[in-house]
């Protein structure tokens, strides 16, 4: 395709008349019709204006062609994949934000029942607890289950993303992970600062610890859904590891990876509830996450290594 016809073909994508990408260039409407049609041709500051409105490099605008290179998006890989992750994102942070509910409550009125009550007010803790655990799991099971659906039907899709959106989240993504970083880090130091204090006289020195450790929480149920939007987002620009991933006929090591990893999340899950119910560790017991995802993680690259 010429110039001229690249333009027109980007035009119309981007569903501009000829006298809306006039406006947008400052010209008039027979510039654009004349650049069109290959009867002139734009200037070098023009040409740079067009592939940033257009979303493509000065290659594919002069000399490409642009409706072989362009892929719609026609099975809705990305509505699908926002969906999914704002599914996974609002599960984590109603389950944490249980947790935060209960570690408050738990500091501030168990000792106001005396030693008889504390029991059934530490049990209506846990229920309310539970309850957005069942909330967040609904949301993750619903979720995933679609998300389940969708992969069935679309194991394969075209890559249709361009080098400008690749590029535009990349440079996003740190911004992001520093961000939900200095949120955790905030949280720590309000713990250290707390820490310093002596415990209220009014108060039992375990259920100060746990107010003491709230700060934390809360700032973690903050970052953990920037996280989790930050690291999904990103592997959604990755359409070919989408393809390889979903590919029924995956190698057995990349089967055991995923079984392993599954069973690792799973027994995360197990130790959490563990320490919650029978040690009252609820406090520090959602570290087992980031460790059983760090351990992911390391399975990976180690079976990675090894395929190479």
């Amino acid at each position: 395709m010429s110039l001229g016809s690249n333009i027109q073909f980007y035009r119309k994508k981007n569903s501009l008349t000829q006298e809306g990408l006039a406006d947008v260039m400052g010209v008039s409407r027979q510039t654009i019709s004349k650049w069109e049609s290959d009867q002139a041709f734009p200037e070098t500051d023009k040409l740079i204006t067009l592939s940033e409105r257009f979303g493509c490099t000065l290659d594919e605008l002069i000399k490409g062609n642009a409706e072989d290179s362009f892929a719609s998006d026609n099975a809705g890989y990305d509505k699908e994949m926002n969906r999914f992750t704002a599914a996974i994102c609002a599960g984590t942070a109603v389950v944490l934000t249980g947790l935060s509910l209960m570690l408050l409550l738990s500091g501030l009125f168990a000792d106001l029942s005396g030693k008889e009550g504390t029991q059934q007010l530490s049990t209506v803790f846990v229920g309310i607890f539970l309850l957005f655990v069942a909330i967040g799991a609904a949301i993750f099971i619903v979720g995933g289950i679609r998300h389940g659906q969708f992969v069935k039907d679309n194991p394969n899709i075209v890559p249709f993303y361009t080098d400008q959106q690749k590029n535009k989240f990349r440079r996003k993504f740190p911004v992001l992970i520093a961000t939900a970083t200095v949120i955790v880090l905030v949280g720590v130091i309000i713990v250290v600062i707390l820490g310093g204090f002596s415990t209220p006289e009014n108060m039992s020195e375990d259920n100060f610890g746990t107010l003491v450790a709230l700060p934390l929480i809360v700032c973690v149920t903050v970052a953990a859904p920037i996280f989790i939007y930050a690291g999904m987002q990103y592997s959604k620009y990755d359409i070919e590891s989408y393809n390889k991933e979903n590919n029924p006929d995956k190698t057995p090591r990349e089967k055991l990876v995923s079984a392993i990893c599954t069973a690792v999340m799973l027994t995360a899950v197990i130790a959490f509830l563990l320490m919650g119910f029978l040690g009252e560790l609820w406090n520090i017991g959602w570290v087992v996450f980031p460790v059983g995802g760090i351990l992911c993680g390391i399975i990976s690259m180690i079976f990675s290594v090894k395929e190479k």
